[in-house]
């Protein structure tokens, strides 16, 4: 069963998996990152192209969407007789309408759009225009996709339409049903936030951490969800059941009192140790990815063959847990200590497969070079975990990484928040320039809204480094940080 902990109330957002008390995964989105499939926009059309069949629609982007006329709700919905008619009897330039991204947009090309809103759940995604049910293919009993089959149509309304997942298998039908309900209540919420909007307008972000994850994982595999912002969790509660939703309420950041903090230092390493004694280490390359195993400080203790067997079964099975944590995709090569015997060698890959079985990311094992290098690949996602939170280091002209100013900022960010509610009316901050600018925001618009939360007024002040950093060199009264500034300055 696994455990997932969310610290999402500041600008970055993070999630770990914790399973066996172990972290399995690291999930960190920083908002130069986002994605936009998904999203739900009031949006405008520009343009018609009845020579196309599609229509251009301003979402606010800075490029405009592109939809078909099949996309168009109007159209899905319409009777058989019309469904031949050109896309100008469905939409009209200067409409306001309301669209989701399908498709991220490219170099010189726009969103690809749909009016067929899509509410995807845990268990089910609710279609307001629909108009059918479909039962996941991966149901193999025909009497357990026949029972939900006939709760669409028990429950569904006018309209509506459902895809059942295949989490939905075995499940109880009440649980189900609340799930239904709460894309309904999404829905409904739509309509009454987009009555108030112009367009365009973002009307709902569905690549916030919180939905991806909980996507991502099946209902009965989580144990508790502990999380950190009083809104999400509201909204998680009334989603899952308050049975395994918890509000973390304590000063410290919860990623450190649950000693994920460690973890992702550790997911940032070059080397990393195994219990043994043995490590490897892990380069990074914008090509593919290097593994080098190594005996270390472990002996074995009955002959060679024995030590290095032992130590590369070891090593296959934190490499499987790196992957993961590290969310490292594409081609990976891996140096074990040599082995001689095939036999020794299936034994590897058996210890690398067995880990690999609880990576949601498919993970193909292609075999042993001529030179003994295990090949492998794992399909990728998203960015990986250095890719994130590191850049490249001015000082030694990339050849190594450190902290990018964006990780900075929302580390000094996270470390704010702990002092939030404490005597002290003001806080002076020494940083880097770099910092300073993302940590200010447009217009310095993020240091206000950040000082509204914590009831704090926040000086900061340039530091020379060739590092991005930043230093809290005071907490007080805002006259005793005042008198210390105007004596500096």
């Amino acid at each position: 069963m696994k455990t997932i902990i969310m610290n999402v109330k500041t600008t970055e957002k993070r999630v770990a998996v914790v399973e066996g008390n172990k972290v399995v995964e690291l999930n960190i989105q920083q908002p130069k990152h986002k994605e936009i499939v998904g999203n739900i926009y009031k949006g405008r059309v520009i343009d018609v192209l009845p020579g196309m069949q599609a229509a251009f629609v301003d979402i606010g982007i800075g490029r405009n969407g592109y939809i078909g006329r099949e996309q168009l709700a109007a159209y899905h919905l319409s009777p058989s007789s019309d469904k031949e008619k050109s896309i100008s009897h469905f939409v009209r330039q200067g409409e306001e309408i309301i669209v989701q991204v399908m498709k991220e947009g490219a170099e010189r090309k726009g969103p690809k759009l749909t009016g067929l809103i899509e509410f995807p759940g845990a268990s089910l995604v609710y279609l307001p225009f629909g108009n059918y049910v479909a039962v996941s293919r991966k149901m193999k009993e025909e009497e357990e996709r026949t029972r939900w089959r006939r709760f669409g149509q028990t429950y569904l309304q006018h309209q509506e339409g459902l895809i059942v997942r295949t989490a939905c298998e075995n499940q109880d039908e009440t649980r189900i049903l609340k799930e239904l309900e709460f894309g309904r209540s999404r829905y409904k919420s739509l309509q009454d936030q987009q009555k108030d909007l112009k367009p365009p307008s973002l009307l709902i972000d569905a690549n916030t951490l919180v939905d991806k994850i909980l996507l991502e994982h099946r209902f009965e595999t989580i144990q508790e969800i502990v999380i950190d912002d009083a809104e999400e969790f509201r909204q998680l509660k009334a989603q899952l059941g308050e049975e395994k939703v918890s509000f973390y309420r304590r000063k410290e950041n919860i990623f450190s009192y649950y000693g994920i903090e460690k973890e992702i230092e550790r997911g940032l390493k070059q080397i990393v140790w195994l219990d043994n004694g043995a490590y490897l280490i892990i380069e990074q390359t914008e090509a593919l990815t290097i593994i080098d195993v190594n005996t270390g400080k472990f002996q074995g203790k009955e002959n060679l063959r024995d030590t290095v067997l032992k130590t590369n079964i070891a090593a296959a099975k934190e490499i499987a847990n790196q992957l993961m944590l590290r969310d490292i995709g594409g081609i990976i090569l891996i140096d074990f200590i040599d082995m001689k015997l095939n036999d020794e060698r299936q034994k590897v890959i058996q210890a690398l497969r067995r880990g690999a079985k609880e990576d949601r990311n498919r993970v193909t094992i292609h075999g042993f070079t001529s030179l003994g290098i295990l090949e492998i690949t794992r399909k990728k996602t998203r960015k990986d975990l250095s890719a994130i939170l590191q850049t490249n280091c001015p000082t030694c002209l990339g050849t190594g990484r450190i902290d990018s100013a964006e990780t900075v900022v929302f580390k000094l960010e996270r470390e704010l928040w702990e002092h939030q509610g404490m005597d002290h009316d003001a806080v002076w901050i020494e940083a880097t320039e770099e910092v300073i600018t993302i940590f200010l925001g447009e217009q310095k618009e993020h240091k206000k809204r950040l000082e509204e939360a914590l009831s704090m007024k926040i000086y900061i002040t340039e530091a020379v480094s060739s590092r991005h950093g930043y230093t809290i060199r005071q907490m007080g009264s805002e006259a005793e940080i005042k008198a210390r500034l105007n004596h500096l300055l």
